[in-house]
Parts: C-alpha cells; sequence; structure tokens
C-alpha cells in the first residue's frame, strides 16, 4: 500500500480534531478497494482523547466495506461511501454527538 495521507491531524478548536489516513493499494491483492481509508474525530475530555466516531473501510469481524464507529456504542453501522462522503458524514454525525454528549457546539467548515 501506498501511504498518501498518514495521520493527518485537522484541529476544530481546541479539543475537537479529525485524523486523515488514506492509503492506495499497489496490488490487487493487498486490498480489495482501491483506497483504504480511516477518518476518525476525537475530543479532549477530562485528561485525554476520546474517540467521537469513526468511519472507515478496514476489514471488521471479517467483512469489508465501509462502517461507522459510533460514541458509545459497541455495534458498528455499515454503510456504503467514499472518503470523501465519509468526511461531510463525520462532520455532521460527530457535532451531533458532541452537542448531545458534552454540549459543546463545534462548526465544522467545508
Amino acid at each position: 500500500m501506498r501511504v498518501l495521507i498518514d495521520g493527518l491531524s485537522e484541529f476544530y478548536g481546541e479539543r475537537v480534531r479529525l485524523v486523515k489516513t488514506l492509503m492506495k493499494r499497489e496490488a490487487e491483492e493487498e486490498f480489495p478497494e482501491v483506497l483504504k481509508w480511516a477518518l476518525q474525530m476525537l475530543y479532549f475530555h477530562g485528561d485525554g482523547w476520546l474517540e467521537i466516531c469513526r468511519i472507515d473501510n478496514y476489514p471488521h469481524e471479517n467483512q469489508q466495506g465501509s462502517h461507522i464507529h459510533h460514541y458509545g456504542k459497541e455495534e458498528v453501522r455499515k454503510v456504503r461511501m467514499d472518503f470523501r462522503d465519509a468526511e461531510k458524514a463525520i462532520k455532521n454525525i460527530s457535532a451531533r454527538i458532541l452537542k448531545e454528549r458534552f454540549n459543546e457546539t463545534v462548526r465544522f467548515e467545508g
């Protein structure tokens, strides 16, 4: 896999950041999709970073395809989306979670 983006952090204030990872396969045997990616929204609460939401297309429970991990939930939700759609979705989901769970209002531009 060729790394295109490796853990790039975009900060939205002092306590919220989006971490992006994006890789491109170089051979079909490496990964079933052309791009392998992950987006992770983190919130600094107390003395550490909490994962608020994660959307990725890494294998999960031996299944391929993109899926969403929500804060405070064990199960994941399978979705069909690409890296660009996932970035929009993670911002919408995270804004709602931050408001409901932490009474934190964050405006994500773009």
